[in-house]
Protein backbone atom coordinates (compact mmCIF):
# COMPACT_ATOMS: atom_id res chain seq x y z
CA UNK A 1 0.00 0.00 0.00
CA UNK A 2 1.67 3.21 -1.10
CA UNK A 3 -0.74 5.88 0.13
CA UNK A 4 -0.18 7.47 3.50
CA UNK A 5 -2.29 5.79 6.19
CA UNK A 6 -3.13 8.15 9.05
CA UNK A 7 -2.26 7.22 12.61
CA UNK A 8 -5.40 6.85 14.74
CA UNK A 9 -4.72 9.80 17.04
CA UNK A 10 -2.98 12.22 14.67
CA UNK A 11 -4.41 14.57 12.08
CA UNK A 12 -3.16 14.15 8.53
CA UNK A 13 -1.59 17.41 7.36
CA UNK A 14 -0.61 18.83 4.01
CA UNK A 15 3.19 18.58 3.77
CA UNK A 16 3.59 21.68 1.59
CA UNK A 17 2.37 24.22 4.15
CA UNK A 18 3.19 25.24 7.70
CA UNK A 19 0.17 27.51 8.10
CA UNK A 20 -2.62 26.61 10.50
CA UNK A 21 -5.35 24.53 8.86
CA UNK A 22 -8.79 25.94 8.14
CA UNK A 23 -10.40 22.83 9.56
CA UNK A 24 -9.11 20.15 11.90
CA UNK A 25 -11.02 16.90 12.29
CA UNK A 26 -9.89 14.74 15.18
CA UNK A 27 -11.08 11.19 15.87
CA UNK A 28 -14.46 12.02 14.32
CA UNK A 29 -17.27 9.52 14.74
CA UNK A 30 -20.81 9.89 13.39
CA UNK A 31 -23.60 7.40 13.88
CA UNK A 32 -27.25 7.05 12.97
CA UNK A 33 -28.94 5.30 15.86
CA UNK A 34 -26.72 2.36 16.79
CA UNK A 35 -25.03 2.22 13.36
CA UNK A 36 -21.68 3.94 12.93
CA UNK A 37 -21.42 5.80 9.62
CA UNK A 38 -17.91 7.09 10.31
CA UNK A 39 -15.35 6.49 13.01
CA UNK A 40 -11.78 7.50 13.77
CA UNK A 41 -11.47 10.14 11.03
CA UNK A 42 -8.47 12.47 11.42
CA UNK A 43 -7.82 15.16 8.83
CA UNK A 44 -6.55 18.69 8.35
CA UNK A 45 -8.02 20.83 5.56
CA UNK A 46 -6.09 23.83 4.29
CA UNK A 47 -6.87 27.02 2.44
CA UNK A 48 -6.36 26.24 -1.26
CA UNK A 49 -7.03 22.51 -0.98
CA UNK A 50 -8.52 20.59 -3.90
CA UNK A 51 -9.45 17.52 -1.92
CA UNK A 52 -11.55 14.53 -3.03
CA UNK A 53 -13.02 11.70 -1.00
CA UNK A 54 -13.62 8.33 -2.62
CA UNK A 55 -14.98 5.06 -1.29
CA UNK A 56 -17.73 2.47 -1.82
CA UNK A 57 -21.42 3.13 -1.25
CA UNK A 58 -22.15 3.53 2.44
CA UNK A 59 -18.54 4.48 3.20
CA UNK A 60 -19.54 7.75 4.91
CA UNK A 61 -18.43 10.23 2.24
CA UNK A 62 -21.63 12.30 2.21
CA UNK A 63 -21.88 11.97 5.99
CA UNK A 64 -18.44 13.56 6.31
CA UNK A 65 -19.56 16.56 4.23
CA UNK A 66 -22.72 16.91 6.31
CA UNK A 67 -20.68 16.76 9.51
CA UNK A 68 -18.46 19.57 8.21
CA UNK A 69 -21.61 21.61 7.53
CA UNK A 70 -22.93 20.90 11.02
CA UNK A 71 -25.97 19.07 9.64
CA UNK A 72 -25.20 15.88 11.56
CA UNK A 73 -23.67 15.89 15.05
CA UNK A 74 -20.43 14.19 16.00
CA UNK A 75 -20.98 11.23 18.31
CA UNK A 76 -17.31 11.38 19.23
CA UNK A 77 -14.26 13.47 18.37
CA UNK A 78 -14.31 17.05 17.15
CA UNK A 79 -14.49 19.36 14.15
CA UNK A 80 -12.65 22.63 14.76
CA UNK A 81 -12.81 25.56 12.33
CA UNK A 82 -10.29 28.37 12.15
CA UNK A 83 -11.35 31.87 13.18
CA UNK A 84 -12.99 33.42 11.32
CA UNK A 85 -14.77 30.42 9.85
CA UNK A 86 -14.68 30.50 6.04
CA UNK A 87 -17.86 31.15 4.07
CA UNK A 88 -19.16 27.85 2.71
CA UNK A 89 -21.04 27.04 -0.49
CA UNK A 90 -22.68 23.60 -0.71
CA UNK A 91 -23.71 21.72 -3.86
CA UNK A 92 -25.93 18.72 -3.00
CA UNK A 93 -25.81 15.36 -4.71
CA UNK A 94 -29.45 15.26 -5.76
CA UNK A 95 -32.27 17.73 -6.23
CA UNK A 96 -35.03 16.08 -8.23
CA UNK A 97 -37.54 18.30 -10.02
CA UNK A 98 -40.28 17.42 -12.50
CA UNK A 99 -39.79 18.75 -16.03
CA UNK A 100 -42.99 20.78 -15.73
CA UNK A 101 -42.12 22.24 -12.33
CA UNK A 102 -43.04 25.93 -12.78
CA UNK A 103 -39.74 27.51 -11.80
CA UNK A 104 -37.20 29.00 -14.17
CA UNK A 105 -33.45 28.92 -13.63
CA UNK A 106 -33.48 32.64 -12.84
CA UNK A 107 -36.22 32.17 -10.25
CA UNK A 108 -34.36 29.23 -8.72
CA UNK A 109 -31.30 31.46 -8.39
CA UNK A 110 -33.40 34.23 -6.83
CA UNK A 111 -34.76 31.85 -4.21
CA UNK A 112 -31.20 30.78 -3.36
CA UNK A 113 -29.85 34.34 -3.17
CA UNK A 114 -28.68 34.99 0.42
CA UNK A 115 -30.30 38.44 0.38
CA UNK A 116 -33.71 37.02 -0.55
CA UNK A 117 -36.31 37.51 2.18
CA UNK A 118 -39.69 37.15 0.52
CA UNK A 119 -39.98 35.91 -3.06
CA UNK A 120 -42.96 36.79 -5.23
CA UNK A 121 -41.78 35.40 -8.57
CA UNK A 122 -39.30 36.52 -11.21
CA UNK A 123 -35.85 37.87 -10.46
CA UNK A 124 -35.81 40.90 -8.13
CA UNK A 125 -34.04 43.83 -9.76
CA UNK A 126 -31.55 44.25 -6.93
CA UNK A 127 -30.46 40.59 -7.18
CA UNK A 128 -30.29 40.32 -10.97
CA UNK A 129 -26.63 41.51 -11.39
CA UNK A 130 -25.27 38.92 -8.94
CA UNK A 131 -27.46 36.17 -10.38
CA UNK A 132 -26.46 36.84 -13.97
CA UNK A 133 -22.79 37.17 -13.04
CA UNK A 134 -22.85 33.76 -11.32
CA UNK A 135 -24.64 32.10 -14.26
CA UNK A 136 -22.27 33.71 -16.76
CA UNK A 137 -19.23 32.46 -14.82
CA UNK A 138 -20.57 28.92 -15.16
CA UNK A 139 -21.55 29.36 -18.82
CA UNK A 140 -25.21 29.01 -17.88
CA UNK A 141 -26.65 32.50 -18.53
CA UNK A 142 -28.56 31.23 -21.58
CA UNK A 143 -30.66 28.99 -19.30
CA UNK A 144 -32.00 31.85 -17.18
CA UNK A 145 -35.57 31.65 -18.60
CA UNK A 146 -35.63 27.86 -18.98
CA UNK A 147 -37.70 25.69 -16.64
CA UNK A 148 -35.25 24.18 -14.24
CA UNK A 149 -36.77 20.71 -14.51
CA UNK A 150 -35.94 20.56 -18.24
CA UNK A 151 -32.18 20.97 -17.82
CA UNK A 152 -29.81 18.11 -18.59
CA UNK A 153 -27.68 16.71 -15.77
CA UNK A 154 -24.67 18.77 -16.80
CA UNK A 155 -26.68 21.97 -17.21
CA UNK A 156 -28.37 21.52 -13.84
CA UNK A 157 -25.01 20.91 -12.14
CA UNK A 158 -23.73 24.21 -13.52
CA UNK A 159 -26.79 26.01 -12.16
CA UNK A 160 -26.35 24.40 -8.72
CA UNK A 161 -22.72 25.55 -8.61
CA UNK A 162 -23.73 29.02 -9.78
CA UNK A 163 -26.32 29.15 -6.97
CA UNK A 164 -23.64 28.23 -4.43
CA UNK A 165 -21.46 31.09 -5.71
CA UNK A 166 -24.17 33.53 -4.58
CA UNK A 167 -22.91 32.83 -1.05
CA UNK A 168 -19.56 34.35 -2.07
CA UNK A 169 -17.90 31.22 -0.67
CA UNK A 170 -14.30 30.69 0.29
CA UNK A 171 -14.88 26.94 0.60
CA UNK A 172 -17.10 24.87 -1.68
CA UNK A 173 -18.35 21.40 -0.74
CA UNK A 174 -19.70 19.26 -3.59
CA UNK A 175 -21.44 15.91 -3.19
CA UNK A 176 -20.97 13.74 -6.31
CA UNK A 177 -20.74 16.66 -8.78
CA UNK A 178 -20.25 14.43 -11.83
CA UNK A 179 -22.85 11.77 -10.93
CA UNK A 180 -25.44 12.57 -13.65
CA UNK A 181 -23.08 13.81 -16.34
CA UNK A 182 -21.59 12.07 -19.38
CA UNK A 183 -17.84 11.91 -20.04
CA UNK A 184 -17.74 15.15 -22.05
CA UNK A 185 -19.81 17.00 -19.44
CA UNK A 186 -17.60 15.64 -16.69
CA UNK A 187 -14.48 16.96 -18.42
CA UNK A 188 -16.11 20.37 -18.92
CA UNK A 189 -17.10 20.48 -15.23
CA UNK A 190 -13.59 19.54 -14.18
CA UNK A 191 -12.17 22.49 -16.16
CA UNK A 192 -14.78 24.85 -14.70
CA UNK A 193 -13.94 23.83 -11.15
CA UNK A 194 -10.23 24.26 -11.85
CA UNK A 195 -10.98 27.78 -13.11
CA UNK A 196 -13.06 28.63 -10.03
CA UNK A 197 -10.35 27.27 -7.74
CA UNK A 198 -7.73 29.47 -9.37
CA UNK A 199 -9.66 32.66 -10.14
CA UNK A 200 -11.68 32.89 -6.91
CA UNK A 201 -8.98 31.49 -4.60
CA UNK A 202 -11.57 28.87 -3.77
CA UNK A 203 -10.94 25.81 -1.63
CA UNK A 204 -12.83 22.79 -3.01
CA UNK A 205 -13.75 19.56 -1.25
CA UNK A 206 -15.82 16.97 -3.08
CA UNK A 207 -16.84 13.33 -2.98
CA UNK A 208 -17.09 11.19 -6.09
CA UNK A 209 -17.31 7.68 -7.48
CA UNK A 210 -15.84 8.92 -10.78
CA UNK A 211 -12.15 8.10 -10.44
CA UNK A 212 -11.26 9.68 -13.79
CA UNK A 213 -12.85 12.94 -12.61
CA UNK A 214 -11.03 12.71 -9.27
CA UNK A 215 -7.65 12.02 -10.83
CA UNK A 216 -7.85 15.07 -13.10
CA UNK A 217 -9.20 17.52 -10.51
CA UNK A 218 -7.96 16.69 -7.01
CA UNK A 219 -4.51 17.40 -5.63
CA UNK A 220 -5.20 15.21 -2.58
CA UNK A 221 -7.43 12.16 -2.34
CA UNK A 222 -8.77 10.56 0.82
CA UNK A 223 -10.24 7.07 0.77
CA UNK A 224 -13.07 6.31 3.20
CA UNK A 225 -14.67 3.05 4.17
CA UNK A 226 -16.35 4.20 7.39
CA UNK A 227 -12.86 5.19 8.53
CA UNK A 228 -9.77 6.46 6.74
CA UNK A 229 -8.13 3.93 4.44
CA UNK A 230 -5.51 6.40 3.22
CA UNK A 231 -4.73 9.92 2.13
CA UNK A 232 -2.27 11.14 -0.44
CA UNK A 233 -1.74 12.43 -3.98
CA UNK A 234 -3.96 10.95 -6.71
CA UNK A 235 -1.23 8.85 -8.34
CA UNK A 236 -0.77 6.97 -5.05
CA UNK A 237 -4.32 6.64 -3.74
CA UNK A 238 -5.78 5.84 -7.17
CA UNK A 239 -3.42 2.95 -7.83
CA UNK A 240 -5.06 -0.39 -8.54
CA UNK A 241 -3.18 -2.08 -5.70
CA UNK A 242 -4.31 0.46 -3.10
CA UNK A 243 -7.92 0.54 -4.28
CA UNK A 244 -8.17 -3.26 -4.23
CA UNK A 245 -7.03 -3.27 -0.59
CA UNK A 246 -9.13 -0.27 0.45
CA UNK A 247 -12.36 -1.47 -1.20
CA UNK A 248 -11.89 -5.12 -0.35
CA UNK A 249 -13.91 -7.57 -2.40
CA UNK A 250 -15.69 -4.72 -4.24
CA UNK A 251 -12.57 -4.24 -6.33
CA UNK A 252 -10.86 -7.59 -6.53
CA UNK A 253 -7.27 -7.57 -7.82
CA UNK A 254 -7.15 -8.32 -11.52
CA UNK A 255 -10.79 -7.25 -12.06
CA UNK A 256 -10.40 -3.50 -11.64
CA UNK A 257 -8.88 -1.45 -14.42
CA UNK A 258 -8.27 2.24 -14.03
CA UNK A 259 -5.72 4.49 -15.71
CA UNK A 260 -5.66 7.80 -13.79
CA UNK A 261 -3.62 9.60 -16.45
CA UNK A 262 -5.75 8.56 -19.43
Amino acid sequence: MTATVPAPAAAVTAPWTCRAPWLRIENLGVRYGEQWALRGVNLDIWHGDLLAFIGPNGAGKSTLLRAMLGRVPAAEGSITWSEPKPRIGYVPQKLSLEAAFPLTVGEFMAINHPGSRAWFGGIPKRERPAIMAALERLGAAEYVKQLIGTLSGGQFQRVLIAASLLQNPELMLLDEPSASIDRRGSEDLQLLLHELHASLDLTIIFVSHNLHFVSHLATRVGCLNRNFCGLGPPHEVLSEHFLAEAYGSLLAPGKFHFHPHS
